[in-house]
């Protein structure tokens, strides 16, 4: 495995054709899940519970040092999230990988972190990948969690990718969008909410993600914003 690179801001036509290829398969899914073609299990607490290795702890003790209190508390909705869904769509994945990247994926943006050269994106893998060679996770390990953290906006490339990239992207969607919210139990969405409360996420996360397409309008992030991805943030994934 090899660390992805930043790319800059993709072309519009680029984006628009992976955004459109995303939304087709979303369609495929729903419609099979209509039609019996696919189903879901039942997914138990302990497979969205977060992880109890000292890895996940330091991790965890790490990203509440930097980012400010509803990056943090999204991160943890983003894991809840996508291991929830990973585990109702009967995916295997490496659920303490998961849970490091996506509790450091939003470290770029962040007080600390939110200027430094760069997509956000690209920033906050490259801090992961670091905090994961400093703590002596294997190098195999600590790549895919810089892949999955470098590329959980990538649309249309994310959720192709390996189970552990693609519930990253998949996680954050259920926040940021209510991407398959539908699939989430209510007495699990509840417990999360009440653990890892929303507030002003919406205006919150709007803020940090207005000031890197403005501040770095040659980054990953400008592309979708130019296209107003920010409206598509939703206030209240209990609605």
């Amino acid at each position: 495995m090899t660390l992805a690179q930043d790319p800059g801001r993709p072309s519009k036509p680029t984006l628009i054709a992976r955004i459109l290829r995303a939304e087709i398969r979303s369609a495929r899914r729903k419609l099979g899940l209509r039609l019996s073609y696919r189903s879901l299990r039942d997914a138990l607490p302990e497979e969205w519970s977060v992880p109890d290795s000292d890895h996940a702890k330091k991790a965890e003790k790490a990203a509440k040092a930097i980012c400010q209190d509803f990056i943090f508390a999204h991160c943890h909705r983003t894991y809840c999230f996508g291991a929830l869904l990973a585990a109702r769509d009967g995916i295997k994945l490496d659920r303490e990988v998961l849970f490091i990247a996506s509790i450091l994926h939003d470290l770029g943006l962040s007080e600390k972190h939110k200027d430094d050269p760069g997509s956000f994106e690209w920033v906050g893998a490259r801090l992961a990948h670091k905090f994961c060679i400093d703590e002596g996770v294997l190098e195999e390990r600590a790549e895919l969690i810089h892949n999955a953290i470098a590329l959980h906006s990538s649309v249309g490339i994310a959720d192709k990718l390996t189970p552990e990239i693609a519930t990253l992207h998949l996680g954050a969607g259920v926040d940021l969008f209510g991407t398959r919210i539908d699939e989430v139990p209510t007495g699990a969405l509840s417990q999360i909410l009440k653990k890892y409360p929303r507030d002003e996420f919406k205006a919150c996360i709007g803020g940090c993600l207005q000031h890197q397409a403005r501040t770095k309008p040659g980054s990953y992030f400008a592309a979708p914003a130019a296209l107003g991805i920010n409206k598509r943030i939703v206030e209240d994934l209990q609605n």
